[in-house]
């Protein structure tokens, strides 16, 4: 396996992560597991609560609190969450000994794989830290924030070792076509960048109220949660259509600057331009369903997943631009 098909895979590997954390989220499996690392002081949780103490809520209380009823399908959401994490965690320790074989073409990739690893560990333990304090909205947050932070870091690394993977191609990557206005399209997706950082802030305080609310009504009423919201959804709500707009133009700026140019250069910022179009489409999507029909379960993790889906595009958009920026001046 190359390097960059272990970064890529990755990549992958924690968007999948990221799409169990929202599945868990959803369906309140937080808790199915109310220890940590272990699950019930088990490896491999149980099926049955005839497999438990009698005294399994005082023995695994939280914060001096009783847990909830045990739930088999709750504590193996949250059992499989976890090896996710572990399994991503194992895959980026590979990853950065496999770094050190290639740092005599790209010194910083054996710095980025260890700063990934570093960042990884940290929300590993983050996830202790919420499962100890009861599932505390605000470390929920910071939680799920810091896996924009592995994104972007894991984005970095597999674009650098593309780099190196296909050498020949990024060398023809030097299109004055393409360079000419690259200024401009990289304020564009940087703006876009920050605005999606933004939206994803505020989604997640959105859903901080939806749980805070569901909790309250214990779960019953969910076509009344989107109109107990405070006004965080409404901006969010708004902010959408200046991310439509923004990431439009982004969009007509790639179109209109590649043309119908075959150059790699090119076909890249086709591909991914039309990657980042199909995620919001998806994300519209999603935004209408829960804003008009109950905020269903199945669309609340797809739509975090496509968040950090179009995040992710974006960056890559932005390297790539500055890559080829880079390489026009070196001719």
């Amino acid at each position: 396996m190359t390097f960059y098909r272990l970064a890529l895979a990755t990549l992958l590997l924690v968007f999948c992560v990221v799409l169990a954390g929202g599945i868990v989220r959803t369906t309140g499996s937080g808790m199915g597991c109310p220890d940590w690392p272990k699950c019930f002081g088990r490896y491999i949780p149980p099926t049955d609560i005839s497999q438990l103490p009698p005294d399994y809520k005082t023995a695994f209380a939280v914060q001096g609190k009783q847990i909830a009823d045990f739930d088999a399908f709750k504590t193996w959401v949250e059992y499989i969450n976890r090896l996710l994490g572990a399994l991503l965690g194992i895959v980026i320790l590979i990853l950065v000994v496999e770094s050190r074989k290639i740092w005599k073409h790209d010194k910083w990739l054996p710095v980025l794989s260890v700063l990934l690893l570093i960042v990884t560990g940290f929300v590993g333990w983050l996830g202790s830290v919420v499962v100890a304090t009861d599932l505390e909205p605000v470390k929920i947050t910071i939680h799920m924030m810091t896996s924009v932070v592995i994104i972007f870091l894991a984005t970095v690394v597999v674009f650098r070792a593309s780099r190196i993977n296909d050498q020949q191609r990024i060398e023809q990557n030097n299109s004055p076509q393409l360079v000419l206005g690259q200024k401009r399209l990289q304020l564009l997706i940087v703006a876009a960048l920050l605005l999606t950082l933004s939206q994803i802030i505020m989604g997640t305080q959105v859903r901080e109220q939806v749980d805070m609310i569901a909790k309250m009504l214990e779960g019953r009423w969910r076509e009344q949660w989107i109109e107990q919201l405070s006004m965080v959804f409404v901006v969010h709500r708004s902010a959408s259509w200046l991310f439509v707009l923004l990431n439009g133009a982004i969009i007509w700026y790639i179109a209109r600057m590649v043309n119908v140019s075959e150059d790699s250069l090119s076909l890249r910022l086709r591909r991914l331009s039309m990657g980042l179009m199909t995620l919001i489409v998806g994300e519209i999507v999603l935004g209408i369903l829960m804003a008009y029909f109950a905020i269903p379960k199945f669309a609340q993790p797809l739509h975090l997943l496509f968040a950090m889906g179009i995040f992710c595009l974006q960056s890559f958009l932005l390297l790539t631009t500055m890559h080829g920026k880079q390489k026009k001046q070196s001719v």
